[in-house]
């Protein structure tokens, strides 16, 4: 499923999407700095997900067959606004050099522990109190 990056995920305008990627989407490319990977990484271990998807999703960029595949998003509590992101995006920086947008960078390495108390009072400021109460339509 293919998102703008920093588009509106549903109905609140403070959930954003980013690395929500297809083929036939041009994408920026470069070098992230390996502490957003790898914290990034950290998060999508048991992220707090408030709403599971029926399946997983293969990665359509892989030039042949795809050689990854996920199911879980995570949600980054940002300035203001809070980023949904799949699982796949790990995939995508690794192996398609995506670049995702510096906020988002900023926000990741920001972002407290998932499930901690301050994770969810973070998630809160960000204005992802929407999230407790329904998903987002997309």
């Amino acid at each position: 499923m293919w998102i703008e990056d920093l588009a509106p995920y549903g109905d609140a305008p403070n959930i954003v999407a980013v690395g929500w990627l297809e083929r036939r989407h041009a994408y920026p490319t470069g070098i992230v700095d390996v502490e957003v990977f790898a914290k990034l990484a950290a998060l999508l271990k048991d992220p707090w997900q408030p709403w599971v998807a029926g399946g997983g999703h293969p990665c359509d960029l892989c030039l042949y067959k795809p050689e990854a595949m996920g199911a879980k998003n995570v949600l980054v509590p940002g300035d203001g606004k809070v980023f949904v992101a799949p699982e796949l995006m790990l995939h995508y920086m690794n192996a398609h050099r995506y670049t995702p947008p510096d906020e988002f960078c900023r926000a990741v390495i920001a972002c407290p522990p998932m499930r901690s108390q301050p994770y969810r009072k973070a998630l809160l400021a960000a204005g992802g109190g929407v999230l407790l109460r329904q998903p987002p339509a997309t």
